[in-house]
């Protein structure tokens, strides 16, 4: 009777030992998710602080669905659905997260597979041994710290919608294989550790390629700014060049016009005088030149985007109060401004009013730039923000999202309003906070 006892006493808490385990083996491999993880996100596009309690309740999630069903199909689903928590809260496209999601869990599945299958005779539905898991989870959190050192950090830029379907269609064709070999020709060890060891090759080559591809279109869009902010500068030149010809012939005809209005003052022709100075000063006048600060860079994208909005819209009103020499070789206010307004200029050539407003100034060391402009009602509203309808490279290949974190990037606020028939864009910056 007590050896009875004893051997149930044993067995009681070699379960309780093994369960500890387990859960031991699943926290580390959670650990290990959190490189995996940050391989695609940064902490700064989470909307939550806390995030470590969602890997928290991720593992309490997969350790009771697994401590309670020995059912492969459930662990699949309580490995998903973890994932897609943890990614909840950062501001990325869907087809990221879902690419992140299936990605990160085949890895975890064909590494599992490779261990389990290696070192057992597992069977389908089978208990797996606990020092099994701790050997995956190790297994996974080297992989996952090797790729993240070799890997680039992720940029600011998304890839085509294309691009990735196409990189996602790897993991989830990589799951529903492996699932069938387990299934249909487990028994045939070699060739479902082969098999899962040649997937696993693939897919961590998917997140080097992913990063490739990044660096592709980054590299793309670089050359896509670079080239048009040569078009902007030789517009400028253009520009500049025509007002200084402008003042020398004023200049080089200036004896004649003296006369021309003495003769008007002897005759006290007061109409003739306002008319011709008026016909001076329209001559002056460089119709090319829509803003006039003394900042070059400023000046030269207005410029530059004002001579299409000018020829296109109907109403083009700028209103511009700043400094001279406000922000010298300043990008990123060149970029916030130059897609602001080429996003304006595009919708509302697409508007019946083909209205457009600018305006700029300075008010106790913060810039204010105030852009609305008139549109066609149609907006793609998506859960993260806005969509714009623009399908090809702006002036610093970057949409209306991407601007968003140039803003805060640089210290500054954005915000967003329209109505049925207007869109208005306002944005502050501290001047002493935009990075040069």
């Amino acid at each position: 009777m007590y050896e009875e006892r004893f051997w149930r006493v044993l067995q009681m808490s070699l379960k309780i030992f093994n369960g500890i385990i387990a859960l031991l083996a699943n926290a580390l491999r959670f650990y290990a998710l959190k490189y995996f993880v940050g391989i695609f996100v940064q902490k700064e596009e989470s909307v939550w602080k806390h995030v470590s309690i969602l890997y928290i309740i991720g593992w309490a999630w997969t350790s009771a669905i697994s401590l309670l069903f020995s059912s492969p199909a459930m662990n699949i689903l309580s490995n998903i659905t973890s994932l897609f928590l943890i990614f909840f809260p950062y501001r990325i496209k869907k087809t990221k997260k879902c690419l992140a999601v299936f990605i990160i869990y085949v890895i975890n599945a064909l590494v599992d597979s490779i261990v389990i299958l290696s070192l057992t005779k597992y069977t389908m539905g089978q208990p797996v041994n606990q020092v099994y898991e701790c050997i995956t989870s190790f297994a996974l959190l080297f992989i996952a710290i090797i790729i993240q050192r070799t890997t680039e950090p992720e940029k600011e830029i998304t890839l085509p919608a294309l691009n990735m379907v196409a990189l996602l269609m790897v993991p989830v064709v990589s799951i529903a294989y492996i699932y069938y070999l387990i299934i249909v020709v487990h028994e045939i060890k070699g060739i479902v550790i082969f098999a899962s060891l040649a997937l696993l090759f693939i897919n961590i080559l998917i997140f080097y390629l992913y990063h490739s591809l990044l660096k592709f279109y980054s590299a793309r869009m670089n050359e896509q700014v670079f080239k048009q902010m040569l078009e902007v500068y030789s517009y400028q030149l253009d520009v500049a060049r025509e007002s200084e010809e402008r003042v020398k012939a004023l200049r080089h005809d200036i004896k004649h016009h003296i006369i021309e209005l003495s003769a008007m003052a002897k005759n006290n022709n007061d109409d003739d005088m306002i008319k011709y100075l008026s016909g001076m000063k329209e001559f002056m006048l460089n119709p090319k030149e829509y803003s006039n600060t003394g900042n070059p860079e400023i000046d030269g994208v207005l410029n530059y985007m004002l001579q299409k909005a000018n020829r296109t819209l109907n109403q083009v009103d700028v209103q511009i109060n700043i400094p001279e020499d406000l922000y010298l070789n300043n990008f990123n206010i060149c970029v916030i401004l130059g897609n602001l307004v080429d996003n304006a200029v595009r919708e509302a050539s697409k508007s019946e009013e083909k209205q457009l407003t600018i305006k700029m100034q300075i008010k106790q060391e913060l810039l204010l730039i105030f852009i609305e402009n008139s549109y066609s009602g149609k907006i793609l509203e998506k859960k993260n923000g806005l969509q714009t309808t623009q399908t090809e490279l702006a002036i610093h290949g970057i949409g209306l999202e991407n601007v968003k974190k140039v803003v805060i990037d640089n210290g500054g606020e954005i915000k967003i309003d329209y109505t049925s028939n207007r869109f208005c864009v306002q944005v502050l910056l501290y001047m002493s906070r935009i990075k040069n």
